[in-house]
């Protein structure tokens, strides 16, 4: 019997290769960092120079300022969206991968959207001084401009489809979403707001712009999140389709908890006062809708979701915490105006706060606790009517 001599494999591994394709998840990424930069710091800064909305000195600063501030906007927003919107089969691991690829590259795209931003923002430069070369940049500068807004455009449209079809709350969140875009339009164009950045009163049209913006960076996400975590919290109602017995009781608490504040504000001559001077119904009940998303379907189910995961509660304790917390931030939002009223001391200014900001979003913060978002939001509607008929 001869020995056999083991033999080694001695053929060459085969070589790791490098994943190049970026995927849905990180051409959004990338698509969004991009146009998010080329629109606030360029396209903006080019109409509103053109239009005599905003002076043409230090157009350089002020577009590449904006660039960063969109830029980084859309890079959160396009990492969140490609995350949401992968395609089909694409596990969370692939699709981070994918948006880890998306952000190196979205590094260098965001240099040539830089350039392509600073010959945009300098459009109306280029019209006064009527020069051959500085016009063509500018024109050339456009088309590279147009060419990635399209292509943008078709990388979100696409992954904003697989996102809507792997939402399991699309009907209720898309309701909610369209409500309030309608809601923030009402309130911009009653009083149309002023960007920060650069101290500029919107026009009619950059009201409905300014609107859109809001709900698609701000009210969709927020929107999402609180439907996605109430389902994770231990006895808060859904929102959603109720039974019809389930519906008349929201409908009766939430008239009967809205009564109850409305008269709790007309005893205040203040809450009157300041109630009778900012706007019609429809003012006051956009601003009850915005005011419910953000303050109790968003805040209030997000803290009680962090208490849940991170601490751990009774119910009764979650409820109190999340209630208290949602209200204090009601008085952060309304502090601006609280402030501007002028007290004659700060006794009233502290009695004031408490019957007109904390107690009606104790109560609302409970109602919308214990019956779901629809009972909440009729009770406070019904306590803004209240307050303007008595008024």
């Amino acid at each position: 019997m001869t020995a056999q001599t083991p033999t080694l494999d001695r053929s060459p591994a085969p070589a790791t290769t490098l994943q190049r394709d970026l995927g849905l998840s990180g051409r959004v990424t990338v698509a969004t960092t991009m146009v998010g930069g080329l629109l606030t710091g360029g396209v903006l800064v080019a109409f509103m120079t053109l239009a005599g909305r905003l002076s043409g000195h230090a157009t350089f600063m002020t577009s590449s300022g904006l660039f960063l501030f969109g830029a980084l906007l859309g890079l959160l927003h396009g990492a969140v969206l490609g995350y949401l919107g992968r395609e089909p089969g694409e596990s969370s691991q692939d699709a981070l991968r994918s948006i880890g690829r998306g952000t190196m590259y979205a590094v260098l795209g965001s240099a040539v959207a830089w350039l392509l931003t600073v010959w945009v923002a300098l459009s109306s430069t280029a019209v006064f001084l009527g020069r051959t070369g500085p016009l063509v940049l500018v024109a050339l500068a456009w088309i590279a401009t147009v060419f990635l807004l399209v292509w943008g455009a078709g990388q979100v449209v696409r992954a904003v489809a697989m996102a809507y079809a792997r939402w399991e709350d699309r009907v209720v969140g898309t309701a909610l979403v369209s409500a309030s875009f309608a809601a923030l339009l009402v309130l911009f164009l009653a009083d149309r707001p002023e960007l920060w950045l650069i101290r500029f009163r919107v026009t009619e049209i950059g009201a409905v712009l300014l609107a859109a913006f809001a709900t698609i960076w701000i009210a969709g996400p927020i929107i999402t999140f609180a439907l996605r975590v109430v389902r994770e919290l231990p006895g808060l109602n859904r929102v959603g389709p109720v039974t019809p017995r389930g519906a008349a009781i929201d409908l009766g608490v939430g008239l009967v908890a809205g009564l109850v504040v409305g008269l709790l504000g007309a005893a205040v001559p203040t809450t009157a006062a300041v109630t009778g001077s900012t706007g019609g119904v429809l003012v006051h009940l956009s601003q009850v809708l915005i005011d419910e998303t953000l303050l109790r379907l968003f805040v209030l189910t997000g803290i009680a979701w962090l208490i849940v995961r991170w601490h751990g509660a009774h119910r009764e304790e979650i409820a109190v915490i999340a209630v208290m917390a949602a209200a204090a931030a009601e008085v952060l939002l309304y502090l601006p105006g609280l402030t501007g009223i002028g007290f004659a001391s700060t006794g009233a200014a502290l009695a004031f706060t408490g019957l007109a900001v904390v107690a009606p979003a104790v109560l609302f913060g409970t109602v919308y606790w214990t019956r779901g978002f629809t009972a909440a939001l009729i009770a406070d509607a019904t306590a803004a009517i209240a307050l303007l008929l008595i008024v």
